[in-house]
C-alpha cells in the first residue's frame, strides 16, 4: 500500500492550518520489515512538514499507535490510516 501512503502524507502536508499551529507527522510502519522507510525518507525531503519514521513490527494497530504517541511531543495528536487522505480542513 505504499502509493496510498504517499497520497496520505501529501494530503496531510497540504492541510490548511490555522495561524499559530504547525503539524508534524509520525509514520508507524507495522510491517515485519521496514518497508515504508525509504518512501518516508524520500517524502520527508519533498514535503515541507517534518516527518518522523518509527518501525513497530508487531502488526497490531494499538502498538503502532502507541509508538506514535511515545514519539510525539505535541499537545494534540490525530491518527489517520495509510489508505486514507485528509481534506485541506481535516
Amino acid at each position: 500500500r505504499r502509493p496510498e501512503l504517499a497520497d496520505t502524507l501529501r494530503s496531510l502536508a497540504a492541510m490548511q492550518m490555522p495561524a499559530g499551529f504547525d503539524i508534524s507527522i509520525i509514520v508507524a510502519d507495522n510491517d515485519d520489515t521496514p518497508t515504508a522507510r525509504d518512501l518516508v525518507a524520500a517524502l520527508s525531503r519533498e514535503l515541507t512538514v517534518p516527518i518522523h519514521y518509527r518501525h513497530a513490527p508487531a502488526r497490531n494497530i494499538s502498538i503502532a499507535r502507541n509508538a506514535c504517541l511515545d514519539a510525539s511531543t505535541a499537545d494534540f495528536v490525530a491518527f489517520i490510516d495509510d489508505d486514507e487522505t485528509a481534506t485541506p480542513s481535516w
